[in-house]
């Protein structure tokens, strides 16, 4: 296996930049599609203390949009589900079942 990659800290700086102005200037941001455009994993960010703010920013930022595109119609509703579960969303199913139940005790011969 191969040694990870060593980063330099002005290089971390400078990608932090400009991850923070994707986050800011794109509708709906996509950590992956900013690793992809940038030559890095996707896991590279996880993996580096500098981008959890970032992370955690992009997420709100991408939840807020598609909860709010998708109410207004403007996006795929299925899509931003499948989106939104992504990012931790699950859907609550209640099931309220109503009605009496009856015991009755009997002996060894069903009496």
């Amino acid at each position: 296996m191969a040694r990870p990659r060593k980063y330099s800290k002005q290089f971390l700086k400078k990608l932090a930049k400009e991850f923070d102005e994707y986050i800011e200037n794109t509708e709906i941001p996509i950590p992956a599609e900013f690793a992809y455009q940038h030559n890095v994993y996707h896991q590279f960010f996880y993996d580096h203390d500098e981008f959890s703010a970032l992370l955690k920013k992009a997420r709100s930022k991408k939840m807020a949009q598609l909860e709010r595109l998708a109410l207004e119609g403007k996006i795929n509703v299925t899509m931003a589900i499948f989106s939104l579960k992504q990012l931790g969303w699950t859907e609550k199913k209640n099931v309220d079942l109503q009605g009496s139940l009856t015991f009755r005790v009997v002996d060894r011969d069903g009496r």
